[in-house]
C-alpha cells in the first residue's frame, strides 16, 4: 500500500482521501479512510484534521434522522468506496503529520484520490444539521473548512 513519490503529509489536499494504518481504542487495527479537512499545528506539532469514513453503515440505516446527518455513498460510487460509506463529521479526529509518516514509512498509507466537488456544500449541511455535535465543535469544523456557523452580525454604523 505504498504511494509512488516521497511522502509529505502537509501536501495532502483539503478533501483528499487516504487509507492509512491505525488502530483506535476498542478496535482491531487495520486500514481506514480518512478525508482531510485541514492542516494546523498545536504546540508546535503538525496535524492533520481528518473525518474517518465508515463502512459500518448499519447503525446509521437504523436511525434516519442520523443518515440525514451524514454524506453516504453507494458501493462503488466513488472509486475508493468499494462499499456502502458514510461520512459522519463527528467522526472527526486530529492526525499528527508524525503518525502518518511513521505509517508512510512502513507502506501503511496510500492516497486514495480526492472527494468530488459538491462534498463540500454537503459537508457543510451535514455538519450544521448534525444533532449530536455540539455548537463549539460545529464551528471548530466548519472553521476548518472555512466556513462559520453563523455570518457575522452586519455593523449597522
Amino acid at each position: 500500500m505504498k504511494n509512488a513519490e516521497a511522502f509529505d503529509p502537509a501536501k495532502l489536499a483539503r478533501y483528499s482521501v487516504f487509507r492509512v494504518h491505525y488502530e483506535y481504542a476498542n478496535q482491531e487495527p487495520g486500514e481506514k479512510l480518512f478525508v482531510v479537512l485541514k492542516h494546523g499545528k498545536k504546540l508546535l506539532t503538525p496535524y492533520c484534521m481528518c473525518i474517518k469514513a465508515t463502512s459500518r453503515t448499519q447503525r446509521f440505516q437504523g436511525d434516519k434522522s442520523l443518515l440525514n446527518c451524514c454524506i453516504s455513498y453507494k458501493a462503488g460510487e466513488l472509486p475508493f468506496f468499494p462499499l456502502d460509506t458514510i461520512i459522519d463529521p463527528s467522526n472527526f479526529i486530529p492526525m499528527l503529520h508524525a503518525t502518518l509518516s511513521a505509517e508512510a514509512t512502513q507502506g501503511r498509507y496510500r492516497i486514495e484520490g480526492k472527494m468530488p466537488e459538491d462534498f463540500h456544500k454537503k459537508l457543510i449541511q451535514a455538519i450544521k444539521g448534525h444533532p449530536t455535535i455540539e455548537p463549539k465543535t460545529k464551528q471548530i469544523l466548519l472553521e476548518c473548512i472555512g466556513e462559520k456557523l453563523k455570518d457575522d452580525p452586519v455593523d449597522s454604523n
